[in-house]
């Protein structure tokens, strides 16, 4: 398979090639930053039980059938069943062959794995970048906003949830002061009044590019329509994300930028966002996308940002240093990014989605610091738009979950528990929590393969005899005080 990223103008307009044109494949990212051709598939590498402590395998364990592009996922409980459903955004580009449908989708969540066919599907039809989750209208419902644009300049909007999922038919529609391409958004309760607000990062078309950042106020749960509060620059904007960067207990945004912009960090003083950057990252390459986490554990927020490659700003008392670069097998922008503890070791790792190469990396947190090279690497055939995390098959680790461009767009890889000697609830830890469980197994194996359906019958055979019996209990002692 050939891969060729290509950097782009975000704002022109392709034809499609001719049948008798040697590419068969042309695919364009959901901001069109990226363009990309591709040639025939390969084959995925074979699975290994472990990467480096990355509990996921390198083929998926489901995937949908229809195809899309991808360009958001999300795992939340949408029917409040108390089971994980997936979320996707669909768009729509100039790509070839032409894709004919992106409505949003719902995969419902029916015990153990995703349903084979999406039984929610949006009643509108129009670009969407992004997605994010939140209940924005206090009824205790989780709602969708969909991050909208394109060149038709479709509004962002907002599907209400119910008892049974959220409304098919958007119920709330941004009117920003000029028509918007929004790429990003960013659902959060920036002024602590008790109610998610909402920002999105923005872009134009040519011959007018650039738009400011723009925030909506939630009063009480009634979302506003127009913007409160824009950025004094208009630019062309990538990820947002809050984060208290100087410890004062107001979380402060932070704006990914494409070329010729500068990556920055907008203060919240007391819920009054500052209209100018506090902070600027003094590069102006194009970056993707950015995301807060105490990498170092030092209790200050680090601020990764999706450059190519990726960098990370390590937090000292409210000062930004970059002290990480990446150094993966191959090197782009992330169209996604975020970070999530996979490994569920106490602190988190950073994911990431390229684009052009179809290539998911994670980036393990090892003491406070992350690994240079990816300890995982997926490469799909098709390209990568999204990613997201969460448990889906209810077994209490978080699974992964990818959007792609083409057919299958959506994959499901489940995360495999670590045999770790002791951990009787596999949960990936040895303590108190695993003596009952233990002693169930000891004197009713059935009974605990019942309760601990995801873990092995044989879990408490702990000398490795084929029983759990009393030769097991010195071994797990030992392995509990340790």
């Amino acid at each position: 398979m050939r891969r060729f990223g290509l950097a782009v103008s975000c704002f022109a307009m392709f034809a499609l090639p001719a049948a008798s044109e040697e590419v068969r494949h042309v695919e364009f990212s959901a901001d069109h930053h990226q363009r990309v051709e591709l040639d025939a598939k390969q084959a995925h590498a074979a699975p290994t039980a472990r990467y480096n402590g990355v509990p996921y395998l390198t083929t998926p364990d489901w995937n949908n059938s229809i195809r899309r592009q991808v360009g958001a996922v999300a795992v939340a409980d949408m029917n409040n069943d108390g089971r994980n459903d997936v979320v996707v955004g669909c768009y729509i580009s100039s790509s070839f062959p032409p894709y004919t449908d992106w409505e949003n989708l719902i995969y419902y969540n029916t015990g153990t794995e995703l349903e084979a066919n999406p039984s929610w599907i949006s009643a509108d039809e129009v670009h969407t970048g992004d997605l994010q989750i939140g209940d924005i209208n206090l009824d205790g419902y989780p709602d969708i906003l969909s991050v909208n644009g394109g060149t038709s300049f479709s509004p962002t909007t907002v599907y209400y949830g119910s008892a049974t999922g959220p409304d098919t038919t958007p119920d709330w529609f941004a009117s920003p002061p000029i028509a918007v391409w929004a790429v990003a958004g960013a659902l959060f309760d920036f002024d602590h009044d008790g109610d998610l607000d909402v920002f999105t990062g923005n872009q134009g078309v040519s011959p007018n590019a650039f738009r400011p950042i723009y925030g909506y106020r939630n009063n009480a749960g009634v979302l506003q329509a127009t913007p409160f509060w824009q950025s004094t620059e208009s630019s062309i904007q990538g990820g947002l994300a809050f984060g208290d960067l100087d410890g004062d207990g107001w979380e402060d945004l932070a704006v990914s930028k494409w070329v010729n912009f500068q990556t920055g960090v907008y203060k919240n003083v007391a819920g009054v966002l500052q209209t100018t950057p506090i902070w600027q990252s003094g590069n102006t390459g194009g970056d993707r996308g950015v995301a807060w986490s105490d990498v170092d554990g030092d209790h200050d927020l680090d601020l990764a940002v999706g450059d190519s490659p990726t960098v990370l700003y390590s937090n000292t008392a409210g000062v930004l240093t970059q002290t990480w670069t990446s150094a993966p097998p191959a090197t782009s922008n992330p169209q996604d990014m975020r970070f999530f503890d996979v490994d569920r070791d106490g602190d988190e790792d950073l994911a990431e989605i390229q684009f052009s190469s179809g290539r998911v990396f994670i980036y393990l947190n090892t003491g406070g610091a992350l690994g240079a090279t990816p300890a995982y690497s997926y490469d799909d055939p098709a390209v990568g738009n999204a990613i997201a995390f969460g448990d889906i098959n209810g077994d209490g680790w978080p699974d992964m979950v990818v959007g792609l461009s083409g057919q299958p767009c959506v994959r499901v890889f489940y995360a495999r528990i670590p045999n770790i000697l002791g951990d009787m609830n596999c949960d990936g830890l040895v303590n108190l929590l695993d003596v009952d469980p233990f002693v169930q197994a000891l004197l009713d194996p059935a009974g605990y393969a019942a309760a601990y359906p995801f873990c092995t019958a044989q879990r408490g055979d702990l000398n490795a005899d084929a029983e759990t019996d009393s030769d097991d209990v010195q071994r797990f002692i030992d392995a509990l005080g340790a």
